[in-house]
């Protein structure tokens, strides 16, 4: 409604009953114009909670009229020590799942330094093998044949040599005959020891070359970490297990309700021991620190004047002879649901009276300037 107050004073002096007298002046007070609205104190904040999950009360831990800090646990469904269990169970596998990864890469770079280290050695064992093959000169019967050839010719000479010498071999050492036949037989001694030798020395040769190359092979197969395929799994099985602690986690976080904000908890509609559902509200926390008035029957004519900002004056029911000031906070862009068309406007109040309380009713003054 519209309130328009205006006062007139005239002066009138010197009149008879016979002559009407003229007034000297007129005086006319300045007008505010304004919309008059009613309302009611409410928080600025303040939430209907529910749980997430279904189940049974095990714990209250609030009263009304409790102050609560942001994150305090208010109520708690029953199911907490099953799954703390299964939380210790899956950070247990967590544990084992992250150090069995951790291993592959362990063992990988203790491989890869052992296979260097091999490589290190077998290097010098091949050098050394090739340096006495290299420098070995076989008899001069011997070096167009392979170490084998030459091993088997010189294994058929000394036993010849010796079938031909074993008939002399207790005769005088200077009979001339068994000497011709000692040294035939000795001279194919040398050269069955040489062949010996030299098969030997390529054998080594050989054997240090393939073992250089099974070093080589192996520093291949660590020298970029462990097997791929191995990772992947150790991987997936470290992923899974997280998946499955945070998974428990969580269950075990939807059995508390917590506070999302500090203030005071101004209903508790639930008992311990009843069941309850998801979405079904059982607490009410707000900021009565913080209330503001919210009107209730601002109509469209009058909503259409008010702006963000203008000055308003607020009187409570309840509350004789108290007057705040304060401001219009916002206006709803929609009107509000009930008979007629009303716009919800917020006004923030610029001090709060002691006494006042979540739901008092509020006579709202906002001077709208035209």
């Amino acid at each position: 409604m519209l309130v328009l107050a205006s006062m007139f004073l005239a002066a009138c002096s010197g009149l008879s009953p016979q002559a009407t007298a003229t007034p000297d002046s007129e005086t006319v007070e300045d007008v505010t114009p304004l919309v008059n609205a009613t309302g009611k104190a409410v928080p600025a904040e303040y939430s209907r909670l529910s749980i997430t999950v279904p189940g049974v009360v095990n714990e209250i831990l609030v009263s009304e009229g409790d102050q609560v800090n942001e994150g305090d646990v208010l109520l708690r469904l029953k199911g907490k020590e099953d799954l703390a269990a299964a939380i210790s169970a899956a950070d247990f596998e967590v544990t084992a799942a992250q150090k069995a990864l951790d291993d592959l890469y362990k063992n990988a770079d203790d491989a890869k330094t052992q296979t260097q280290e091999a490589i290190a050695v077998q290097e010098k064992l091949v050098r050394d093998a090739r340096y006495q093959l290299d420098n070995f000169t076989p008899p001069q019967m011997q070096s167009k044949m392979s170490a084998t050839e030459a091993l088997a010719w010189a294994k058929q000479r000394l036993d010849a040599a010796y079938a031909a010498f074993a008939p002399y071999k207790y005769y005088s050492e200077t009979d001339d005959t068994r000497e011709d036949r000692k040294e035939d037989y000795d001279d194919a001694q040398a050269d069955y020891n040489a062949a010996v030798k030299r098969l030997q020395y390529e054998t080594e040769l050989a054997t240090t070359q393939a073992n250089l190359q099974k070093a080589l092979d192996d520093y291949a197969i660590w020298k970029d970490g462990p097997d791929p395929k191995d990772m992947a799994v150790a991987q997936a099985r470290l992923d899974n297990a997280e998946a499955a602690l945070v998974a428990a986690q969580a269950k075990l976080v939807d059995l508390e309700l917590r506070s999302p904000f500090s203030g005071t908890v101004s209903e508790v509609n639930v008992r311990q021991g009843e069941w309850i559902n998801p979405g079904q509200p059982v607490l009410v926390i707000a900021d009565l620190a913080n209330l503001q008035v919210e009107t209730t029957d601002l109509n469209e004519i009058d909503a259409a004047r008010v702006k963000v900002g203008n000055p308003v004056i607020v009187t409570f029911d309840a509350l004789p002879g108290v007057q705040v000031g304060g401001v219009v906070k916002s206006i709803a862009p929609k009107a509000s649901e009930g008979s007629g068309v009303n716009y919800t406007a917020i006004i923030e109040l610029n001090d709060l009276p002691d006494l006042l309380r979540w739901g008092m009713t509020a006579f709202v003054d906002i001077e709208v300037g035209d």
